[in-house]
């Protein structure tokens, strides 16, 4: 089996199966995680948690390998994620990539690149089309609604 086939099957298998048993197997004990997660993660139990807090606003995933590049230890797979947040109005559709450098059998190297703006759009936990509004040099501003 290839690294990138291997990588989705995990991914699908702690993020839609919700089997987080797989994920201090798959992390090497020297595991060095880059992108937006850097800080987050730093062991095989934040990585764990992570799983768990978003998988109270995100729900029913389909997970789909749009494209995979092996080259030796390397392995690269882009994602389309579609789902449901808190509800059914609350509709995902979002792609990510994963990076990763494979050691023993193991993720020694992980950068996870999702669209976290359009998720969290979709969410409603940030304004439509912030992206491009933040482009302009515009500042979001938050209020309190109550």
């Amino acid at each position: 089996m290839k690294n990138s086939e291997r990588l989705f099957q995990w991914f699908h298998d702690v993020w839609v199966d919700q089997n987080l048993d797989l994920v201090e197997p798959m992390f090497h004990p020297e595991l060095e995680v880059n992108g937006p997660l850097h800080g987050t993660v730093a062991i095989a139990e934040d990585y764990r948690e992570v799983v768990a807090t978003l998988s109270n606003i995100i729900h029913d995933l389909n997970l789909t390998l749009t494209h995979a590049l092996d080259d030796g230890d390397l392995a690269a797979i882009r994602i389309w994620v579609r789902g449901y947040g808190r509800n059914a109005e609350e509709p995902l559709d979002y792609f990510g990539q994963l990076i990763v450098r494979m050691q023993d059998d193991q993720i020694r190297e992980f950068l996870s690149n999702f669209d976290y703006m359009t998720m969290f759009e979709q969410l409603g936990q940030l304004p439509q089309d912030c992206l491009p509004v933040c482009m302009t040099g515009e500042r979001l501003a938050w209020t309190d609604e109550t």
